[in-house]
């Protein structure tokens, strides 16, 4: 009778540790698999995520089908409320009465059915140019190149409890000097090891014709405690500016979408 009854409490126990396993992983699991996601980013990028794939809405319909819904809303990477959106030669925002919202900022909004993490931060000065000079020898430019964007974010993008550098340098959009090569080159020091997301070196002068990058967000679209990259670059003479969202996997920034 002993043994029976011991038999009857070891499967219990194990029964209970396969739920609770299930619980804490198996569901997780699931959830991410059902992951739905719609970003917005200024007026002419929207991104949706939707059975394990982004997608670029770029027709009239498509974003038709967006219009009135609730947005958790951002103005220049600081939370602002959740609103309605509406989009018709741009993005506008209401609240539950209908009544317009102003927003004087860099728009970026989600819908999803669980809660984006988005990291606020600021372009800091470069003291010490030795990963530059490290990526600019690396491209053949020299170390004595002038520069129209030179800056880097220090941000805890992965959560590993140390912040990591993101650099810009650019010598894009050059008024007030003249060079006979163009560069515009985004990267990420990490451990003292030089990742880079964006990389755009020329031997020819492109002046104004060039496109120069900037970070436009650190943003965890899928809830894995990591952020993705929302790299964005911007050309002299143009409205529409190019948005990259760049997954960290494997030693290396991937482009998961952009909206080109």
């Amino acid at each position: 009778m002993a043994s029976r009854k011991t038999y009857i409490i070891l499967i219990v126990i194990v029964l209970i540790f396969g739920i609770s396993m299930f619980l804490i992983f198996g569901l997780n699991n699931v959830k991410k698999d059902k992951y739905q996601s719609v970003i917005i980013l200024g007026d002419n990028t929207t991104w949706v995520f939707n059975d394990k794939k982004w997608i670029n809405l770029r027709n009239r319909t498509s974003i038709d089908k967006l219009n009135w819904k609730k947005y958790n809303v951002f103005q220049d990477n600081k939370e602002i409320g959740d609103y309605y959106l509406w989009h018709d030669d741009k993005w506008y925002a209401f609240d539950d009465k209908r009544e317009a919202v102003v927003i004087d900022g860099t728009l970026l909004a989600y819908s999803a059915n669980y809660k984006m993490d988005i990291l606020d931060f600021n372009d800091t000065d470069v003291l010490d140019d030795t990963y530059i000079n490290e990526v600019l020898k690396e491209n053949n430019i020299s170390t004595s190149s002038k520069f129209t964007s030179k800056y880097k974010v220090s941000i805890d993008f992965d959560n590993d409890g140390e912040e990591e550098d993101f650099y810009i340098i650019s010598n894009a959009f050059p008024l007030d000097f003249e060079s006979d090569y163009s560069f515009s080159i985004a990267f990420m020091v990490k451990n003292n090891t030089i990742y880079t997301l964006y990389n755009d070196v020329s031997t020819i002068s492109s002046g104004l014709n060039a496109c120069k990058p900037f970070y436009q967000a650190f943003i965890d679209t899928n809830n894995d405690n990591v952020h993705e990259v929302i790299l964005s670059c911007g050309k002299f003479s143009a409205d529409e500016q190019i948005d990259m969202l760049y997954q960290f996997i494997n030693g290396e920034f991937k482009i998961l979408i952009s909206n080109q």
